[in-house]
């Protein structure tokens, strides 16, 4: 009896080690299906929403150049960004909490831009174009499908973006009587 009892002790190690590697594996296939292309529906429906939840805080204008005021904590500046576009959505695991409380699918959108510069207001000039987002600005956005309508949440540094001017972006080639190259469009030095 004493040799039964010692073989099942020491046999349960092995069996938790197999259900580990069983719920390891189901991972696996929820990363897997993130990598699966997004349905055609989803995906409009994914970039809707992101836009809904954009227009809150940037500034889109007609040339693809976007605008927006970050107020975050000890910077206050203008941030301008060319082509500020979404470059993919990927599917995000639901979990069985999520699905309780009315999560039935998650997408996370990537944003990505071509450049991006912001005001310096000590130096009274725009900085540089450097070939990379804002680092303030969230590089991704979370939509998800919740108790039946679309939502994208916004990130705690979302709310320090505020939607900036709808001028004429500045990446083009400004008159200088009306718009001295160092200032943000409509700014003038004072006579």
């Amino acid at each position: 009896m004493k040799t039964i009892m010692f073989l099942l002790l020491a046999l349960l190690p092995l069996h938790a080690q197999v259900d580990v590697s069983k719920s390891l594996g189901e991972g696996m296939r929820g990363a897997v299906t993130g990598l699966a292309p997004v349905a055609a529906e989803d995906k409009a429906a994914v970039l809707s929403a992101t836009a809904t939840m954009l227009a809150k805080h940037v500034t889109f204008r007609a040339d693809g150049s976007a605008s927006s005021n970050c107020v975050a904590p000890g910077v206050k500046q203008q941030v301008e960004w060319r082509k500020l576009v979404v470059r993919s959505i990927f599917h995000q695991a639901v979990s069985e909490a999520d699905r309780l409380n009315g999560i039935s699918r998650r997408f996370v959108v990537s944003l990505d831009c071509d450049a991006h510069r912001r005001w310096d207001a000590k130096k009274n000039a725009w900085t540089e174009w450097l070939p990379v987002g804002n680092p303030i600005f969230p590089r991704g956005i979370t939509v998800e499908w919740k108790s039946g309508a679309w939502t994208a949440l916004e990130s705690n540094q979302m709310k320090w973006f505020l939607p900036g001017p709808d001028l004429p972006s500045v990446t083009r080639e400004p008159n200088p009587r009306k718009n001295p190259p160092d200032l943000p469009p409509g700014m003038t030095r004072g006579r």
